[in-house]
Formats: C-alpha cells, sequence, structure tokens
C-alpha cells in the first residue's frame, strides 16, 4: 500500500500533504486539520509482510526507512502483525483483531502483499482478500493513490514510443470502500432464468488528460 508509505514520508519532512486513517489517531496525538501524525522522535509502526514476495518485500523496505531515519533524525519502533494466507494459517482469519487493534494504535501501516494459489479454493471467509477488505473497512482506507511516473534514464525501455511516455507525471485516486466490494444488496432477479444480484454501489471515474495522446 502506497498511502502509509507516502505518511512516513510525511512525517520525517514535517509535511501534512498525507495522512492516516483518521480512525488510527491515537489520544497521544495533536492531530491536524489533515489529521496527520504529529512530529516526534519515535514513530509506532505496524508491519504486514502478508504472502508469497510480501516478507521480501518488507526485508527491503525496512533497509531503506533505516537509512531514511537516520539521515532524518527520528526512529520508527517496529512491530509484525498478521494478514492473509499467513494469518489464515495461524490463527484461521485472514485479519484478526488483534492485528486490527495493533494496526489502529500505531502512527503508520505498511502492507506489502497477500493471497496465493494456496488459498484459492477457500470459503470466502477464509481467504486472505477478506483480510484486505476488513482492514479497509475497519480503518476507513477510503483511497489508494498510485502514481505514475516516467524517469529520463527509462524512457527508452518502455514499449511505448518516447514521444508518448516522455514527461508523464500523473497520480490516479481509486476509491476502495464502495464499489462492488461493499456493495448494499438490493434483491435478486430473474433475467431468461438466470438469477442476478443486484447491489447499490458507488463508481468514481478518474479521466485523465494522459489518455489523449495515446
Amino acid at each position: 500500500m502506497i498511502l502509509p508509505t507516502l505518511t512516513l514520508l510525511a512525517v520525517a519532512t514535517g509535511s501534512t500533504a498525507f495522512t492516516t486513517s483518521p480512525t488510527a489517531a491515537s489520544s497521544h496525538r495533536t492531530p491536524t486539520t489533515l489529521n496527520a501524525v504529529s512530529k516526534k522522535d519515535v514513530y509506532q509502526i505496524t508491519l504486514l509482510p502478508g504472502d508469497g514476495i510480501g516478507p521480501e518485500i518488507m526485508t527491503a523496505t525496512k533497509d531503506v526507512l533505516a537509512a531514511l531515519t537516520k539521515r532524518c533524525g527520528f526512529q520508527l519502533e517496529m512491530k509484525e502483525a498478521l494478514i492473509g494466507g499467513a494469518a489464515i494459517d495461524a490463527v484461521n482469519d485472514p485479519f484478526p483483531d488483534e492485528s486490527l487493534q495493533q494496526c489502529l494504535s500505531s502512527d503508520a501501516v505498511l502492507l506489502s502483499c497477500i493471497g496465493g494459489y494456496k488459498w484459492d479454493g477457500n470459503p470466502r471467509e477464509l481467504r486472505p482478500e477478506t483480510g484486505l477488505l476488513k482492514m479497509r473497512k475497519e480503518m476507513g482506507l477510503f483511497a489508494n493513490l498510485r502514481p505514475a511516473k516516467v524517469l529520463d534514464q527509462l524512457i527508452d525501455a518502455s514499449t511505448l514510443k518516447r514521444e508518448v511516455v516522455e514527461g508523464v507525471d500523473v497520480m490516479c485516486v481509486r476509491e476502495l470502500t464502495g464499489d462492488v466490494y461493499f456493495g448494499t444488496p438490493k434483491g435478486i432477479d430473474i433475467v431468461d432464468g438466470t438469477f442476478i444480484v443486484c447491489c447499490a454501489y458507488i463508481v468514481c471515474l478518474v479521466l485523465l488528460d494522459l489518455f489523449e495522446c495515446l
């Protein structure tokens, strides 16, 4: 998840441009108008390595953060928690309440990735993705920030032409707690003998000028 990563960078620079979930604010903080964590010497960080290459990604991330904290003069107290397939294997719950409470009491949360073929045959309540949806809902993680920026040094490595990708620098905002993820059932219709479940949901579209040049 990129949101917690950006939060850590904001903490390091004293910026309030990015923030964690409003429900994650604890009593010892002095929130700003954007509800970002206040500047301090030590921050509590929950790590969610997850599944697959998740632990490997988290290990590399910790090395980067160690260099960042040394340069910027603050500390991160990191503690791991379970989510996804790893949580299912350990406690038969894709996102146990212990993990949720630890996340809510932290200044920021770093999530690697979840899921894998091993758990694809599980019932819905025991799938890794169910844990991710619970995390989004309970912590109010309503948006996913997905930056797309082309570095000059890598332009020629793209499969697209230079004149198409040169100078691209956009941010896509994806809504996470509406749409079909958390749609409210409104009934079941029968169309030509087929049962169709009807839901009420919100759809957000972001139109980018980028596609005008494709």
